[in-house]
């Protein structure tokens, strides 16, 4: 059975008008006074979630004073709220051509890059954010997560800690820090972290299901089954989670508890290969070869490009007596990376 973990990722939980100064005195333009007038007002808005006034009155602001580096990083930071990613962007590298020392601005951007792509100029914007000055637990997290992501574990779970240290109920920097122990080995590590977490946020839902993945690598079903019970109590279509209990359940033997989780999960997302897999072997365990073969063809139907679903239609055809069937599916396979394949296409001519 294939193991699958979420990654608790980028969410906007972090208070996005932190650190908003005055701006300066020195402001080189006769109307610098209506400037903070003006942005002042914007902050207000703010504060009443007046996100689309708030922008107003920060762009008047800077058509009265083009300087004004705070104006361009609130903007920016409105229009990150009302998911204007572009012009956000734009926002806080102009705040930043006004004022090279606005961490803050460095922050954002990066945040705002911040993918699964791992961008270089990401990395360099936390690490300029961090150098200037800005150095809130949440830049510590965002930076630790991008290294996840790019593969530095161990830089990572530095960068977490760091967080930790600066808030000790920082549930998804201990959630990610266990992920990033768990890539590394450290297994108890991992489930520590993972404990921590929901210690901090009792319905983290991902945290549950994620413990107990380590717990069923370790061999521990059982424990592993109480914490996807909990994690799709938190969360009842939590499917991810559903066909991880179905997994831990089939290693118990529990066939009926198995399919029953499968089947709640096609009731959930029916495109959803892995369960359909996990079913079409838990089905052929019942001798119920004919079924399972028509259910590793829907997960294959679903995902071409699934391995592991055709090495499994490859033995249920085997013991259907469909040899050249067999074949076919393990080459498939390997041809998709399933390296355990190899082994079974010995038998075929």
């Amino acid at each position: 059975m294939k193991r699958f973990f979420n990654l608790a990722m980028l969410s906007l939980v972090l208070p996005l008008f932190m650190h908003a100064q005055e701006p300066g005195s020195s402001v080189p333009l006769k109307n610098k006074g209506e400037a903070k007038v003006s942005y002042n007002r914007g902050i207000e808005s703010i504060y009443e979630k007046n996100y689309l006034v708030a922008l107003e009155y920060f762009s008047t602001a800077l058509d009265l004073n083009p300087e004004f580096a705070l104006a361009y990083l609130m903007r920016g930071k409105t229009n990150l709220e009302l998911r204007k990613i572009p012009e956000a962007i734009q926002d806080f590298t102009m705040a930043l051509k006004t004022d090279m020392n606005l961490g803050e601005a460095n922050f954002y951007r990066g945040y705002v890059n911040l993918s699964e792509k791992a961008d270089p100029s990401v990395l360099e914007d936390f690490d300029l954010a961090i150098n200037k000055g800005f150095k809130e637990h949440f830049v510590y997290y965002y930076r630790g997560l991008y290294k996840l992501i790019s593969g530095d574990y161990t830089g990572a779970i530095l960068d977490f800690n760091s967080a930790i240290d600066l808030q000790s109920s920082y549930a998804l920097a201990y959630h990610d820090r266990g992920t990033a122990k768990r890539l590394l080995g450290d297994y108890q590590g991992a489930i520590f972290d993972y404990r921590q977490a929901v210690n901090c946020k009792p319905d983290f839902s991902i945290a549950f299901n994620n413990m107990g993945s380590v717990k069923k690598m370790l061999g521990d079903f059982q424990g592993a089954i109480d914490d996807y019970s909990v994690a799709v109590r938190l969360d009842t279509n939590y499917y991810v989670a559903y066909n991880n209990r179905g997994s831990a359940k089939f290693q118990l033997g529990d066939y009926s508890g198995a399919l029953e989780d499968f089947n709640k999960v096609i009731s959930i997302k029916n495109s959803y290969s892995p369960a359909l897999n996990n079913m079409g072997g838990t089905l052929a365990k019942l001798n119920k070869l004919d079924e399972s073969a028509k259910t590793f063809d829907q997960a294959i139907m679903n995902d071409q490009s699934f391995g592991y679903a055709y090495l499994n239609r490859g033995f249920v055809r085997e013991l259907l007596g469909d040899i050249n069937g067999a074949c076919e599916d393990w080459k498939t396979a390997g041809d998709l990376g399933v390296t355990e394949a190899e082994q079974y296409m010995k038998e075929c001519k």
